[in-house]
């Protein structure tokens, strides 16, 4: 047994997959566990690693490996080994350098894994810079164990991620943002953060985010949006969506900020922060909903904190549409993002939020307002008027539907509708 799944079990946490080491080459591994199930998968076989479930665990199973990296590649070239002490001398840090032989029961441990388990330690395996060369993710990773482990990064094992971090810049985007979700997704993330700003490489991961850093915000409230963001961050709840939305909300204020009568103002950051959020996760190929939905709960998220507690019915209900699936999680974040040291003012917002759900509540129970739309649709129009479609049926459309909204029309009153669309093509 090796890897995670030792360094798992000896720190009491569950263990998710079982990884397994053996000088049985990968064909021989396949011939063997045929034996004992059928769920067994090969997608790695090319590269040693075989995987099956077994007893409902899902075990990973390798053949011991030496490996080389081409210079300007992270995936390896697959040397298969013929020792456990080859194989764990080519891991990545110590704490996962940590080997348990089944057979005679007993810690195979040349890397001292387990004395920096003890204490709380990330230190590479052998010469630091080396394993970073060899696979530059090794950076990412060794960030994500210190945050997700509350562990700290010993000394030299950091200096060789400031030394090695240009060869970043060859990892797949893929594989970063699995890494940063993992890191987002931890108990403290704005440590991950810093991490990642200390070291460099947030020049690779996030360098949208560097101007934040030092550029004067509140000083009454935070020393800068960089500190702002970070508080944030850690407020909000383990959510994906959100934890994403708390590093991306104000990442377009630098871009924004003005004086006006010796105070900042950031006018319009949250368009030009939705259209960055974009950008920023096609570039580390975030699937498109999951893009689109981020860029909506930036472009919306100054909504809920803007509510100056006079909103007509029609102002609700418009957010409302406009919000769609993303509410609940708008109302989540507006919480996360009330922040600074007036407790009074913080209170005022808390009390705004509560009673805007409130007349949402309030307001869903007398319609459903996702599906309320204008009394006549296109085709009603277009046989109305006797004119084939056009630019012309959106405006009619969209002034019945703010006539629905504001309560001065009724959904289903066609008769109305149709005599104030044609006083609307008579005008």
């Amino acid at each position: 047994m090796v890897g995670g799944a030792v360094r798992d079990e000896l720190l009491g946490k569950e263990v998710g997959e079982w990884d397994l080491a053996t000088d049985a080459k990968p064909s021989k591994v396949e011939q063997i566990l045929h034996q004992r199930t059928k769920k067994i998968g090969l997608i790695g076989k090319r590269f040693g690693t075989v995987t099956a479930d077994l007893n409902g665990n899902q075990v990973e199973i390798t053949t011991f490996r030496g490996e080389s990296y081409e210079e300007h590649s992270r995936k390896p070239v697959v040397k298969f080994g013929t020792s456990i002490d080859e194989d764990l001398s080519r891991r990545d840090f110590t704490i996962n350098a940590i080997a348990y032989d089944l057979r005679f029961k007993r810690i195979l441990d040349s890397s001292y894994g387990e004395r920096d388990l003890k204490a709380k330690v990330i230190r590479a395996v052998g010469n630091p810079e080396s394993r970073f060369r060899e696979d530059p993710l090794r950076m990412l990773r060794a960030i994500r164990f210190a945050v997700t482990l509350d562990f700290e990064i010993e000394p030299n094992t950091f200096e060789a991620i400031k030394l090695e971090r240009e060869r970043f810049a060859i990892l797949s985007a893929e594989r970063v943002a699995q890494e940063m979700d993992k890191i987002l997704l931890s108990s403290k993330p704005s440590r991950g953060i810093d991490l990642l700003v200390d070291s460099g490489l947030i020049n690779y991961v996030l360098p949208e985010l560097i101007p934040c850093i030092d550029l004067e915000f509140d000083p009454a409230e935070h020393k800068d949006i960089y500190g702002h963001i970070l508080q944030v961050l850690d407020q909000t709840p383990d959510k994906l969506e959100l934890r994403w939305c708390a590093i991306l909300h104000d990442i377009a204020k630098p871009l924004t900020r003005q004086k006006i009568g010796g105070e900042y103002h950031f006018l319009g950051h949250e368009v030009v922060g939705a259209r960055l959020t974009k950008d920023i996760l096609r570039r580390l190929k975030y699937a498109n909903e999951f893009v689109d939905y981020l860029s909506k709960l930036v472009y919306l998220h100054q909504r809920i904190p803007n509510n100056d507690g006079l909103w007509t019915n029609g102002a609700v209900r418009r957010f409302v549409r406009d919000a769609g699936s993303t509410l609940d999680d708008l109302f989540v974040f507006a919480t996360s993002d009330s922040t600074g040291a007036n407790e009074r003012k913080l209170e005022k917002y808390k009390k705004m939020r509560s009673e805007l759900q409130e007349r949402i509540v309030e307001l869903e129970k007398q319609a459903e307002i996702a599906k309320i739309h204008s009394p006549l649709d296109g085709e009603e129009l277009m046989a109305m008027f006797h004119r084939p479609a056009g630019i012309w049926i959106k405006p009619i459309k969209e002034h019945l539907l703010q006539l629905v909204l504001d309560g001065k029309l009724a959904q289903e009153d066609k008769d109305a509708a149709e005599q104030i669309a044609r006083q609307l093509m008579r005008d």
